[in-house]
C-alpha cells in the first residue's frame, strides 16, 4: 500500500523530533544509514529516527558504480570470509528487492601483459563457484575465442586479449536503493526527515539511562531545534570525522583518511553489447610502476554505458567533489585503448560524477580498509566507519545487535526476508490499469507497489499520463510521486537522484525550467520559487562539469 512521504511527511517528522524523545537517532541518510534505519524499524521495541543534512544518497550513495559485487576481486586478498559474505549479501538483496537488483553478467578481459595470468584466474573461478549455492545459470566460466568474446561483449580490442573469465555480479539503482530503503523505515514508524543538519551536542549522558541532547537544523528554513535520544549514532560517510570533531571526546585525531578516496565515473554512449559488462586492468599505473586496478564498462541504459572508477585523493571536501579534467582523461585514454573504434573524447560524455569512499585511516604500514568498522566513542556515540553498497544490510545488523544489547531491547533481524518495497506483483496488476501499457511495465518494476499511487494520479488527470517532455520516457505523474512519495524538495533531487534525468543527454538542464512550470501549475511552487531552482540546478550542473567542459576539443 502506498503511503505519503513528502514536504508535509518530512515537516511532521520534524515536529516529532521537537517533541518526543528517542531511543536511537541516526545522523546520515546514505546507505548504510538507511539499512541501520530499516533494521531498526523492522525490529520493533525501540523509537527511531534519522536525519540527513541534504538530500538521501546525496553523497556517496548516489555516485558508486551500482554495482552489488559478488566478490570475485577478494580472490586476490584470499580473504574468503568476505567473498562468502558478498555473496551472501548480493543474494539477500536480490531476493527481497527482485524489481531493483537485477543480475548481470561480467566479463573479466585478459590481455599479454596484464598483472594476473589467464589460467590463474580460470581456477580462481572455478573454486569460486565453490563458495556459495549459486544458481546454475550463474556459474563463472572461461573463454578463449576473441571471437566469441567480441559477439557477447561488443568491439573490443582482441589484439594481445588471451581469453576473458565471465562472473556474476548484479546491477542497481543505488540511489534508488537508498530511498526505498528509508521508505521502508518510515513504514516501520521511523521518524525520518532529510535537510536536517546536526550542529552540536548539548548535553550528554552523564549516566545510565540518561540521554543526549543534540541541536539540529532545519537547513530548508534556517530553524534550529533541540532533540533528545538515548542513542547517537553517525553513518555519515566521509562526512563522518566532521561529527567525530564535534564529540565532546574528539582527541583530535581523525578517523578517515582522503588518499585515493576519490572515484568518478563517466556516462558515454554505448560501449558493450546487451548486459554484459566488462572489467578491465589498467595499463596506466603499470607504465608509473604502480598496481594496476580494474575499470569497469557496464550497462547504464539502452543507449549508454557507465564507465569508472578512479582512486585519486579529493581537491576539496565532500559537498564540492567534481570530476577532474586529469581523471575524465585517464577514463577515456582507458576506453579508447579498449574500444579502439569509439575514439572517444571529453565531447562524447553524456555526464559524469563523482564520490569520495569513508576509507579508513591508515595503521601500520599504509593500509587502509575499504571495509567497516563499528566503534564507539568515551562520551558513548557509535560512529560506523567505512561500508559498501553490497554489505550496507549486514553492517547495519552488526550494529543493531550491539544496540539492542545496550538498550536491553529484544533483538530480531528482518531485514533479511522482509521485502523491500510496498506491494506484490499480484496487487500491482489491477492497480497499474490507467497507466499507458507502453510504460506499464517499467512503472511496475520501478515503483513495485507504489505505482498504484501513480496510477491513482493518473485516473484522476489523464494528462498525467503524457511524458514530461519529447525527450524523456517519464510521465508527469512520476514528477508528482517524486515530491509526494519520495520526499523530493528541490529540482536536483528530482533529476539527479529520483529520476536520474542528470545522467541523460542535457542533464536536465533543458528539462528544468517545463518541469517547474507544471509543478507551478499543479500548485507546488511559485514563480520566486521557479526562478531559484531552475538557477540553482543549471549551476549545479555548471559547476559539476566546468573543469572537463573547458576545452573538450582538446580530448
Amino acid at each position: 500500500m502506498p503511503v505519503e512521504f513528502s514536504s508535509r511527511t518530512r515537516a511532521q517528522n520534524i515536529q516529532n523530533l521537537k517533541r518526543e524523545p528517542l531511543d536511537v537517532l541516526v545522523i546520515g541518510g546514505g546507505i548504510v544509514g538507511a539499512g541501520l534505519i530499516r533494521d531498526l524499524a523492522l525490529n520493533g521495541g525501540l523509537r527511531v529516527g534519522l536525519v540527513e543534512k541534504g538530500d538521501f544518497a546525496n553523497g556517496t550513495s548516489s555516485a558508486t558504480s551500482q554495482l552489488i559485487h559478488g566478490g570475485f576481486r577478494y580472490l586476490i586478498k584470499r580473504d574468503f570470509a568476505l567473498i562468502k559474505e558478498a555473496r551472501r549479501e548480493r543474494e539477500i538483496l536480490m531476493r527481497i528487492a527482485p524489481n531493483l537488483v537485477k543480475s548481470a553478467p561480467i566479463a573479466i578481459l585478459n590481455y599479454k601483459g596484464d598483472p594476473y595470468p589467464l589460467t590463474g584466474m580460470s581456477l580462481a573461478a572455478h573454486y569460486y563457484n565453490h563458495l556459495s549455492k549459486t544458481d546454475k545459470d550463474e556459474r563463472a566460466c572461461t573463454i578463449r575465442d576473441p571471437a566469441r568474446i567480441r559477439d557477447m561483449v561488443g568491439p573490443v580490442e582482441t589484439r594481445s586479449l588471451k581469453g576473458c573469465v565471465v562472473v556474476w555480479d548484479s546491477m542497481v539503482d543505488d540511489a534508488r536503493l537508498t530511498l526505498l530503503t528509508l521508505k521502508d523505515a518510515y513504514r516501520g514508524s521511523a521518524v525520518i526527515a532529510n535537510y536536517v543538519r546536526f550542529v552540536k551536542f548539548i548535553a550528554q549522558p552523564g549516566k545510565a539511562n540518561e540521554a543526549y541532547t543534540v541541536l539540529l537544523e532545519d537547513v530548508r528554513s534556517g530553524e534550529r531545534f533541540e532533540a533528545i535520544t538515548r542513542k547517537l549514532v553517525s553513518a555519515a560517510g566521509p562526512w563522518t570525522d566532521r561529527l567525530w570533531e564535534k564529540d565532546p571526546a574528539y582527541d583530535g585525531v581523525p578517523r578517515l583518511t582522503t588518499q585515493k578516496a576519490k572515484g568518478i565515473h563517466l556516462i558515454l554512449p554505448r560501449l558493450n553489447r546487451g548486459d554484459c559488462g566488462i572489467a578491465t586492468f589498467t595499463r596506466a599505473e603499470k607504465r608509473q610502476s604502480e598496481k594496476p586496478r580494474i575499470i569497469f564498462t557496464l550497462s547504464f541504459d539502452e543507449a549508454h554505458s557507465a564507465v569508472g572508477t578512479t582512486e585519486s585523493d579529493p581537491e576539496a571536501d565532500p559537498d564540492s567533489v567534481r570530476p577532474s579534467a586529469a581523471e575524465v582523461d585517464y577514463l577515456l585514454s582507458e576506453v579508447n585503448r579498449i574500444f579502439p573504434v569509439a575514439a572517444v573524447n571529453r565531447a562524447s560524455i553524456v555526464s559524469a560524477y563523482a564520490g569520495v569512499r569513508p576509507l579508513i585511516a591508515p595503521k601500520g604500514e599504509g593500509f587502509v580498509s575499504r571495509e567497516h568498522l563499528i566503534a564507539e566513542s568515551k562520551s558513548g556515540v557509535m560512529y560506523i566507519y567505512g561500508g559498501k553498497l553490497t554489505t550496507h544490510r549486514k553492517i547495519a545488523e552488526e550494529a543493531v545487535d550491539r544496540i539492542a544489547e545496550e538498550l536491553g531491547c529484544p533483538r530480531s533481524c528482518k531485514t533479511a526476508t522482509h521485502p523491500l518495497g510496498a506491494g506484490t506483483e499480484h496487487e500491482l496488476d489491477g492497480n497499474t490499469k490507467p497507466i499507458p501499457t507502453a510504460d506499464r511495465e517499467r512503472i511496475s518494476a520501478r515503483y513495485d507497489g507504489d505505482a498504484a499511487a501513480i496510477a491513482k494520479f493518473i485516473a484522476g488527470d489523464r494528462t498525467l499520463a503524457e511524458p514530461i517532455s519529447e525527450s524523456s520516457a517519464f510521465l508527469k505523474a512520476e514528477v508528482l510521486y517524486a515530491f509526494w512519495g519520495e520526499m523530493a524538495m528541490t529540482l536536483d533531487d528530482l533529476l539527479w537522484r529520483r529520476l536520474r534525468i542528470g545522467f541523460t543527454p542535457g542533464q536536465g538542464v533543458d528539462l528544468a525550467p517545463e518541469i517547474a512550470r507544471f509543478l507551478r501549475e499543479r500548485g507546488h511552487w511559485n514563480e520566486t520559487k521557479i526562478t531559484a531552482e531552475v538557477e540553482s540546478y543549471t549551476q549545479r550542473i555548471s559547476q559539476l562539469n566546468e573543469e572537463f567542459r573547458q576545452d573538450q576539443t582538446s580530448g
